[in-house]
């Protein structure tokens, strides 16, 4: 029996679709962004510029060897523009495209010990700034 995985298959402007997965993931997504002055009330710290539209499809890896989790992309920050149509189907399928990036995931720190001493750098790097 072929395994099948989870994926988002996705096709903008009826362009050939991206079928985005992969069998060691933990977290896959697709992310439409708006940006910018958006609407006749709002302000944007640079007047005149117009809004930042845009997709990006990505994962992150959740792999139980040694290999190291990444952060994988298959679509990075595609530009959009008003009228376009994103279809976005959910699959459950063997047959995916390879990503077109990666980078190495920073691994948590459980670890009380080290999550205090974060804190604290942070703390005493910001005290100035913030104290009277």
């Amino acid at each position: 029996m072929e395994r099948t995985i989870f994926a988002l298959k996705i096709q903008i402007n009826g362009e050939a679709p991206v079928t985005a997965g992969s069998d060691d993931l933990g977290v896959l997504n697709a992310i439409v962004n708006c940006v910018g002055r958006l609407g006749s009330k709002s302000v944007s710290g640079h007047e005149g510029e117009p809004a930042d539209l845009f997709i990006t499809v990505g994962g992150l890896t959740s792999r139980a060897s040694e290999e190291p989790d990444e952060h994988i992309k298959w679509i990075s920050q595609k530009p959009l523009k008003i009228g376009d149509v994103i279809l976005v189907e959910v699959l459950d399928t063997p047959d995916v495209d390879a990503p077109i990036s990666g980078k190495e995931a920073e691994k948590r720190k459980h670890e009380e010990l080290e999550y205090f001493e974060h804190c604290k750098k942070v703390y005493l790097t910001l005290r100035e700034k913030y104290e009277d």
